[in-house]
This record gives structure tokens, C-alpha cells and sequence, in this order.
């Protein structure tokens, strides 16, 4: 059976000055949701992508707002009226140039490529397109620690193997810790000042998200989940990334990741301190936890002593590394 939002391609194309006899389908990239169209008329390959009803155009919009300030992501294509999407069905639908020949990148350009979405994508013409996407107020900042600690507490009372209850009060520990000098932090102040700029988060940054052109440059892509918020929130989701990264020496990594990301956005140096407590908190730990908790009781967990233990010496192995930056 014919996917129900392929049968609205037609119309979407014909908003581009493309008939039915100017393209073809090459293949669907996700399920009724992403297209790669060959366009026999231009002699191009584009990528017709439609969001979920949930999404406003605020994804579509930044993406153009990129490409129009130079950051290398793909070109957006405009419709004969000028828009950057369509509206059918009470669908959005966009279209972009297809990028060949894009390579895996490195970490160390992908850590890049994150400093240069921060740098660019701070745009205060996008306020008010989507309130649940207008950042976050401190209490909720703050709160977000307290709930993870509370969450390990829990899961802490609640097991019995005594190794694994040993490591679930550590953790309790270093993050109780951690929260109590971040509380020490002018946050307010990191918070608002993002906010005054207008900094906008990826929320998605992984792998598949930022490639190396065939020339060597970085492009990003993927603004599904983007919203108005601290890049600290970004800068969390790498740190996190590296940590499962059990083949290289995660304390290399971690080097890296702040080496290169504030040598490119300087102008935050001086909120360090913050994003390496933030870094020293076991959100992994908890993250792989509650993953874990979706499809079982309190039992998982001791089914997956050994998982457990594992993280939690990579997240001890993080934190005495980071606590020498904390230090210096």
C-alpha cells in the first residue's frame, strides 16, 4: 500500500514549478517522511522532507535563517511565492539540495561543527513561532539535577545486591556534590545572557547529523528538535556521546571537546566552570538507568550489575578527570 503522504507530493512539487513528469522518486530516507527526488528538469537530487503535526515551521525557518548566514548546511529551496515550506493537509513540507559525497567526520571537527551552529544560530526574528520552544527558566535548569538524584536515591533504596547498591550511593554522592557547587554559580546570570542573545540548541547532535563535505567542510543538518536554550544543553549531549565511546580514551576526548569548543566561542570562557560540573554530573548514568527502567521493574537493574558497575567507573573515571579543571 501507497504511503498516505506520498500521494501529496504531486502538489507539494508543483509549488516548486515541478510537474509529475519533472521527478521521480529515488527512495524514501524515512517512512513516509523524508524523500530523495531526482529532478529531471534541473538535472538535481533534493530531499523532500514533511515534519510531524506536532512541528511548526520553526525547524524550516532555521534551517533558511543558516543557510542565509553562511553556516554550511544544505540549501534550502524556496517555492515560486518565496516560501520556504508548503502547507497541505495541515502538514509542513520543505525542500533542500541533496549533498553528495559526504564523509564521516572526525570528532574533533564535529566538536567544530557544533561551536559554529552556536555561533551562528542566534536569532531573535525566530521568537514567538512556537512558545514550547521559548528556552528554559532556572528553576527548571536547577530542578532537572535534583530530579536525576532523586531518581538514583530511589533506585538506591530499592535494590539489594550490596555491589550495586555501593555504586548507586557513589553516584548519589558525586552528583549531590556536583549540584552543591553549581549552586554556588551565578546560573541566572549564564542563563539570561543566553537568553539576551537568543541561542538557539540542536537538541540533536549526533552522528548523523554533521558530515565533511568532499572539500573538507563541515555541514550540519537536522533542525527537527532545535528550540530557543542554553548551549550548555548541546555541549551535555556531546559530552554524553563520548562517554559511550568505550574504544578511546574518554579523558582525550573530554580534552578535546573543551579545547576546541571554547577556542571557538571564546566570548563563553568564562562560563567553564559551569560546563564542567555540569559535565562532572552522572547524566549518563542516569540517562542509560532510566532506559534501562522503561521496559522492566527495579529487577532490571540487578540483571545488569555488570552494565551498571561499568558506567559508574566511567562516570567516577570522568569526574576525577574533570575535577582537575575544576581545580586549577
Amino acid at each position: 500500500m501507497e504511503p498516505q503522504h506520498v500521494k501529496t507530493l504531486p502538489e507539494v512539487m508543483s509549488e516548486y514549478n515541478l510537474s509529475g513528469s519533472d521527478y521521480e522518486i529515488i527512495s524514501e530516507l524515512k517512512h513516509d517522511k523524508v524523500w530523495l527526488i531526482k529532478d529531471k528538469k534541473y538535472g538535481r537530487r533534493l530531499v523532500v522532507k514533511r515534519l510531524e503535526q506536532s512541528r511548526t515551521v520553526f525547524p524550516i525557518l532555521l534551517h533558511q535563517k543558516l543557510y542565509e548566514s553562511g553556516l554550511l548546511v544544505p540549501p534550502v529551496l524556496l517555492t515560486k511565492n518565496g516560501e520556504a515550506y508548503v502547507r497541505k493537509n495541515d502538514r509542513y513540507y520543505y525542500v533542500n539540495e541533496f549533498v553528495q559525497s559526504l564523509e564521516r567526520i572526525t570528532i574533533e571537527r564535529r566538536i567544530e561543527a557544533l561551536a559554529a551552529f552556536h555561533k551562528t544560530a542566534r536569532f531573535k526574528e525566530l521568537r514567538g513561532i512556537d512558545e514550547s520552544l521559548e528556552g528554559i527558566k532556572l528553576e527548571d535548569f536547577m530542578k532537572d539535577y535534583t530530579l536525576k538524584i532523586k531518581d538514583i536515591i530511589h533506585w538506591g533504596d530499592r535494590v539489594n545486591d550490596p555491589a550495586l547498591k555501593a555504586e548507586l550511593v557513589e553516584m548519589t554522592r558525586m552528583g549531590l556534590k556536583v549540584f552543591h557547587h553549581i549552586q554556588n554559580i551565578d546560573v541566572e546570570n549564564y542563563l539570561q545572557k543566553m537568553e539576551g542573545r537568543h541561542m538557539i540548541c540542536h537538541a540533536d547532535f549526533n552522528t548523523n547529523n554533521a558530515f565533511l563535505t568532499r572539500k573538507g567542510n563541515v555541514l550540519v543538518m537536522d533542525f527537527d528538535f532545535a528550540h530557543f536554550g542554553p548551549p550548555i544543553e548541546d555541549f551535555r549531549f556531546l559530552m554524553m556521546s563520548f562517554m559511550r565511546k568505550e574504544n578511546q580514551n574518554m579523558e582525550k576526548l573530554l580534552a578535546s571537546l573543551f579545547t576546541i569548543y571554547f577556542k571557538f566561542l571564546e566570548e563563553d570562557k568564562h562560563y567553564m566552570e559551569l560546563y564542567l560540573l555540569d559535565s562532572m554530573f552522572p547524566h549518563d548514568f542516569h540517562k542509560q538507568l532510566t532506559s534501562m527502567l522503561k521496559n522492566g521493574d527495579i529487577g532490571v537493574l540487578e540483571k545488569n550489575k555488570k552494565s551498571i558497575i561499568y558506567w559508574a567507573g566511567r562516570e567516577k573515571e570522568k569526574y576525577r578527570f574533570l575535577l582537575k579543571g575544576v581545580l586549577k
